[in-house]
């Protein structure tokens, strides 16, 4: 009775922010005494107790001593703090990393299988006949723009070759007329 009487306060402060239905559901199911998890509780805590009175004389030296080289090198002990909180930033954004891409593959799969199943519902719809038909209209479509894209690749590719080769011609007739010193005695 005295630890729900000491989790009270939990329900007394979310008063105004949840419905009294889940309050209700929270007395009844995580609050109250008789269940699971708070006899869990109760045995992990009892469990830490005992723990701490059978290791507590061996460890006590142990962390008096480990405290003491604490207090003496005060420089280590920001140096490990900064490790740490920079180890778990790179952590973090690791973990966010990883949800991102687990997400964005499970929203194209999503995607792929939606498409598919549409092609399949369209396909059904129409009929084999008009599928094939639309299928063809389509992929003439792409082929007739493939076919304009490679004309102009193409057509772009041949300019910049003249004007590559006009460019080293117009070098060429540069550096035989002028030379280093020149015929002429150019200058510098």
């Amino acid at each position: 009775m005295d630890s729900n009487m000491d989790n009270q306060w939990i329900l007394r402060a979310l008063q105004g922010v949840l419905p009294e239905q889940t309050l209700q559901l929270l007395h009844d199911h995580v609050l109250s005494p008789d269940t699971p998890l708070q006899l869990l509780y109760r045995q992990a805590a009892s469990l830490a107790r005992r723990a701490y009175w059978a290791l507590g004389p061996a460890l006590e030296p142990l962390v008096e001593r480990a405290l003491l080289a604490i207090q003496n090198s005060p420089d280590a002990v920001v140096l490990v703090v900064v490790l740490t909180v920079l180890v778990v930033a790179v952590q973090v954004v690791f973990a966010i990393q990883r949800t991102m891409m687990w997400v964005t593959r499970l929203a194209l799969r999503l995607v792929g299988w939606a498409v598919v199943a549409a092609l399949i519902a369209v396909a059904w719809r129409r009929g084999p006949e008009a599928t094939v038909r639309d299928l063809v209209v389509v992929v003439g479509k792409i082929v007739g723009y493939a076919t304009v894209v490679k004309d102009i690749w193409v057509s772009e590719y041949q300019r910049y070759d003249a004007q590559t080769k006009g460019a080293s011609l117009a070098g060429q007739r540069a550096t035989a007329t002028a030379g280093y010193g020149g015929a002429r005695g150019g200058r510098w």
